[in-house]
């Protein structure tokens, strides 16, 4: 806990101005630009955020969190610690008159130890430091800290959709390691061009097991597994990644991938959807014959959904061996999502329709301009990708489904692959790119991957790790040199 050792050339006879720059110039420290003027609640803040947070969790100013911070400031320190003469608090004046010898973290004045911190990482934050001491523990165990370190660093609507139970902390954390990660995707990933055992365009990509696995279908047959935890950067030899490839898996192309804990699940234009236990090596335990292509998929516990180039929508229980079929779409169902209460399925006939599990009826039914290409639903958010490369997003809190907003974020074809998750929106395109994006409303651009010589058709992102699949005949894969499976 001595300052000492978190800036180890400290000069000891240094003034408190020049003590302060070295806290901020410390290699320990990363170049995060904060304002000056941040300041928190702290030993009750808990208390006072919830109950801002109940009336207006979108409005949390800096004028309330000033207010606070002096309430429990007044409350926790002796009266001497923040002002003899009841005027203004002065932490400089204050460190001053420490002796340096004495001087250690948790003695600095707070506005100067969040000051510090606001340099520091939200993990090593969160998971160290706050460990050190329950003062420590007090200042960032709460929301508003994170709420605001956001808000200042990207200042646009986030989450895209509110939610009480919304975790902050983790927020902090993936935004920060996303955009450090993709800003500078050259120096922070390791970027894994794969081609062995294709022979054609890739259509779907699906990263398993926390980004460990990682499974392709392409328009030779090939369905490919890969252990992208053998994958070793000082060989250009991938033979040892490689856990499966077969040509015989279907008798088309492999169109669709998802999975659901060690179980794969393809989808084909052959017209059947298999499962594949990958324990037992890729051995193939079920398949069910459709009426046409399976253009998307999604697997979960004792169910599958799938949609079809015939309007169908398939619903199939894997312990009874049952299919049922549905019809309410007017052309191909292109693309599919669900969780535990819809099904939603967007189709060329430029209808998105949101199918209610419990109901077994439409709820709704979404009318667009431009046909769904691809779908992701979570976060009480509903993201879509359409032709013309625009992107969509609907809150689907208490099933209400309703748009929130529409934009552009440079894409120029079909947008066919889109993925929201706290720390970053990926999307995919036919115009060759991948987008790394904000994940807020009217989101910037964090960087623009332009890896592939062709259209991507796919994309897939588990754990930091991103995979595509793309019509120049390869698999790409960025990996963050800091995975740890």
């Amino acid at each position: 806990m001595f300052l000492t050792n978190v800036t180890p050339n400290l000069d000891r006879s240094a003034k408190a101005d020049d003590f302060t720059n070295m806290c901020c110039d410390s290699q320990y420290l990363n170049l995060y630009s904060y304002s000056e003027q941040f300041v928190i609640a702290t030993m009750e803040q808990n208390k006072t955020e919830n109950n801002i947070k109940q009336k207006d969790p979108d409005n949390i100013t800096d004028s309330i969190l000033y207010s606070n911070f002096d309430r429990n400031l007044n409350h926790q320190f002796p009266a001497s610690d923040y002002d003899d003469q009841g005027g203004n608090y002065d932490p400089i004046s204050e460190l001053s008159q420490l002796s340096i010898d004495s001087l250690t973290l948790d003695k600095l004045p707070l506005e100067l130890l969040i000051h510090i911190c606001n340099f520091l990482e939200a993990g090593f934050v969160i998971h160290t430091f706050s460990k050190v001491c329950q003062l420590f523990k007090d200042l960032f165990e709460g929301d508003s800290y994170w709420i605001t370190r956001i808000r200042k660093r990207w200042p646009k609507p986030y989450p895209p959709v509110s939610d009480e139970d919304f975790d902050w902390q983790e927020a902090c954390i993936q935004r920060e390691k996303c955009c450090r990660v993709w800003s500078d995707p050259k120096n922070q990933t390791e970027s894994i061009v794969y081609k062995d055992t294709i022979f054609a365009p890739v259509d779907s990509v699906h990263l398993m097991e926390n980004g460990r696995f990682l499974a392709s279908g392409s328009r030779d047959r090939y369905l490919t597994l890969l252990d992208l935890s053998k994958y070793d950067p000082t060989t250009s030899k991938q033979k040892d990644m490689n856990v499966y490839a077969s040509d015989k898996a279907h008798k088309g192309w492999i169109w669709s991938l998802t999975s659901n804990d060690k179980t794969l699940c393809t989808g084909s234009w052959d017209r059947y959807i298999k499962m594949w236990d990958l324990e037992a090596g890729v051995v193939e335990t079920q398949s069910f014959k459709c009426r046409s292509a399976i253009l998307g998929l999604h697997m979960e516990d004792n169910m599958i959904f799938g949609c079809g180039f015939d309007q169908l929508v398939y619903s199939i229980d894997p312990r009874e061996n049952t299919m049922k079929k549905r019809k309410y779409h007017r052309g191909p169902v292109l693309c599919l999502a669900a969780d535990e209460n819809y099904v939603v399925t967007g189709s060329e006939d430029k209808t998105i329709a949101i199918y209610d599990r419990r109901a077994g009826t439409v709820y709704k039914t979404i009318q667009l301009e431009s046909y769904p290409m691809s779908l992701n639903l979570g976060n009480r958010q509903l993201w879509v990708g359409d032709k013309t490369g625009g992107i969509h997003v609907y809150n689907t809190t208490c099933g209400q489904f309703k748009h929130i907003e529409s934009c552009d974020v440079g894409h120029t074809g079909k947008v066919t692959g889109i993925i929201y998750t706290p720390g970053a929106l990926f999307t995919c395109c036919t115009d060759t790119t991948i987008k790394v994006l904000e994940p807020s409303l009217n989101p910037g651009t964090i960087n623009t991957l332009t890896s592939h010589e062709g259209e991507v058709a796919r994309i897939s992102y588990q754990n930091g790790v991103l995979a595509s699949a793309g019509s120049d005949v390869s698999v790409r894969i960025w990996r963050p040199k800091d995975t740890w499976y």
